[in-house]
C-alpha cells in the first residue's frame, strides 16, 4: 500500500505546508486570533517566534522527502513535535487558557500528519528489516 515514493510526497507536502504556514505566522502572528474572533495578543512575537520553529521543521521534511529511508530521526523529531504540540494545545483549551475556537489549529497543523508520520515509521521499519545484514552497506 505504502511506497517511497508516496512518502516522498507527503514529506514534501508537509514541507510546503510547515514552511506556509510558519511564515504566515512570522509576517501575521495576530491572524489566527483574528480568524478566531479574539482579540490580539499583547506579545506577538512569541507566535512569531512559534512560526520560525514550524517553518524550521519544514526544511527537515523536506529532507525526508528528498531520501525516505535515510532520516527516519527528522520523521520521529516531527512526530513528537506534531503530538507534544497537539496535546499541549488541548490541555490549554481544556485548561480554559485558550478559547475552543482555535482547535482548527492543532487539527490541520498537527492531527491530520500524525497518522502519516507513524505510517512512515512502521514503513520505514518493515523497509529497513528487509535489507539483510549481508547487503547493507555502512
Amino acid at each position: 500500500m505504502y511506497t517511497e515514493n508516496f512518502f516522498r510526497r507527503v514529506f514534501l507536502a508537509a514541507a510546503v505546508y510547515n514552511v506556509t504556514w510558519g511564515s504566515l505566522m512570522v509576517l501575521f502572528p495576530n491572524s489566527i486570533f483574528k480568524m478566531a474572533g479574539l482579540p490580539p495578543l499583547d506579545y506577538p512575537f512569541l507566535v512569531s517566534g512559534i512560526g520560525m520553529m514550524v517553518a524550521v521543521y519544514g526544511y527537515g521534511y523536506w529532507v525526508i522527502s528528498r531520501q525516505p529511508l535515510r532520516y527516519p530521526q527528522l520523521a520521529i523529531l516531527g512526530l513528537m513535535g506534531k503530538a507534544f504540540g497537539a496535546v499541549g494545545w488541548i490541555a490549554n483549551v481544556v485548561a480554559g487558557e485558550v478559547p475552543p475556537q482555535t482547535l482548527w489549529v492543532p487539527v490541520f497543523n498537527d492531527a491530520i500528519w500524525l497518522p502519516l508520520f507513524v505510517a512512515y515509521l512502521f514503513w520505514f521499519n518493515a523497509q529497513r528489516l528487509r535489507v539483510s545484514p549481508a547487503t547493507e552497506t555502512v
